[in-house]
């Protein structure tokens, strides 16, 4: 059998048993590539090629860092310190939230420790204001979605590198700005559906007095600036500059190294990577060539942009959008443009928003970590029932697709890019 094919099989079988038994699918792959190599004996520095050496040093670079201002309080006092400026107007929580996430993500840690991070600071505010803490926590988790294609992020970094191997623009403020155009709509539906203008009232607490940033935490904020200049600015790598951030920080003593290095998302990283080598063997045999030509037969001009970024969500429902939705389907995107006359940066957008806003399900982390930071709040299971969260959650993923499919189907992608 043509090793283009069964490498795409051996992908789906990847996934398969990933979601089934819990493992690493980016280590599947590579055990899987090993054998594909053997079996019909493909050089193994032809797949060891696969493994993209800029792509690990911006995603090890970037986490390390924000491990080291996440461990030491930065994020979680800067986040504090922000929301307490709404004052009494509480009914501006959720929106303050989605800014919030938007900056948190933005700025570089991007949406994997964002959209962990944000439920922990928006469901407790919410509460303590008597604004619902699932929409709260949902809309500032759409924030952190809005922010995840910024030039700082390691996810940016992972579609910026699939995006070169095509010879496509690598680029993602165009994506950016399609992901925040979806990401605003469903924050309106979401506020419209919660009544999020109808505050409870609450009995009167004294606001708790939040600390004042220490000198670690002040170096560790003009990292970030130095970060954000360098990398924006001055073109600097942003995986190199967070090596050197971070290990100025280190020095100065403001975090110890040792449990940031052990913060860093490993498992994701190998997850990217790994999928990766079996993409190129996948690439290299023509199995995109015959992925193109599967996903030509059911689509045409109209419907290509709202049946890829369905695919995508739906794919992201049993899979890591980062580590396996954009690795499998952006690649397809210029063939396809080629093909259907399409725009391929249109076709990436709508893989990248599929591949994120869908992710509210609660078999997925979003969700998940959502419905576990609303059951811990008093009173709970009264006023915030777990079954009825369970599918209020799995119906902001659908109407988020829908929102999608609208969009794409009317064409309002291409005005953005």
């Amino acid at each position: 059998m043509n090793l283009g094919l069964v490498s795409l099989i051996v992908l789906l079988l990847a996934i398969i048993i990933g979601f089934a038994r819990n493992a690493n699918v980016g280590i599947l792959c590579v055990g899987f590539s090993m054998i594909l190599s053997i079996v019909y004996k493909v050089d193994i520095k032809t797949v060891i090629a696969g493994l993209s050496s800029s792509l690990f040093i911006q995603m090890v670079g970037i986490t390390y860092l924000f491990a080291i201002i996440q461990g030491n309080g930065t994020l979680e006092l800067l986040a504090r310190k922000m929301v307490r400026l709404v004052g009494t107007k509480t009914h501006l929580i959720p929106f303050v939230m989605y800014i919030l996430g938007c900056i948190v993500c933005a700025i570089g840690p991007g949406a994997i420790p964002s959209l962990a991070i944000i439920p922990v600071i928006a469901i407790p505010v919410a509460v303590s204001a008597g604004v619902n803490p699932i929409m709260t926590a949902i809309i500032g988790d759409l924030g952190v979605m809005s922010g995840r294609m910024s030039p700082l992020t390691p996810e940016s970094a992972v579609v910026r590198e699939l995006m070169k191997q095509q010879g496509l623009e690598a680029n993602t403020i165009p994506i950016m700005i399609c992901l925040t155009f979806t990401a605003l709509i469903c924050v309106v539906l979401v506020y419209i559906y919660y009544k999020g203008w109808k505050v409870e009232k609450v009995e009167a607490t004294t606001k708790e007095k939040l600390p004042s940033f220490e000198p670690k935490q002040w170096l560790s904020i003009l990292g970030l600036v130095v970060l954000a200049v360098g990398a924006l600015f001055f073109s600097w790598n942003v995986g190199f500059t967070g090596f050197l951030v971070g290990s100025i920080l280190i020095v100065l003593g403001c975090a110890d190294e040792k449990k940031a290095i052990s913060a860093i998302p490993w498992n994701v990283i190998l997850m990217v990577l790994g999928v990766g080598i079996l993409m190129n063997v996948i690439t290299i045999s023509g199995g995109i060539d015959i992925m193109v030509a599967a996903l030509e037969k059911v689509m045409n001009k109209t419907i290509a942009a709202m049946v890829m970024g369905v695919v995508a969500g739906i794919m992201s429902f049993f899979s890591s959008g980062l580590g396996v939705v954009f690795p499998t389907l952006i690649p397809t995107a210029a063939g396809l443009s080629g093909g259907l006359g399409v725009s391929a940066i249109e076709l990436v957008s709508v893989i990248v928003i599929g591949g994120t806003v869908a992710g509210f399900t609660p078999v997925s982390t979003t969700g998940a970590l959502i419905m576990a930071g609303v059951s811990q709040q008093k009173d709970a299971e009264e006023k915030f029932p777990q079954n009825r969260m369970f599918i209020e959650l799995f119906s902001v993923s659908f109407i988020a697709l829908g929102v999608l499919a609208i969009v794409a189907f009317s064409g309002v992608y291409n005005l953005f890019i």
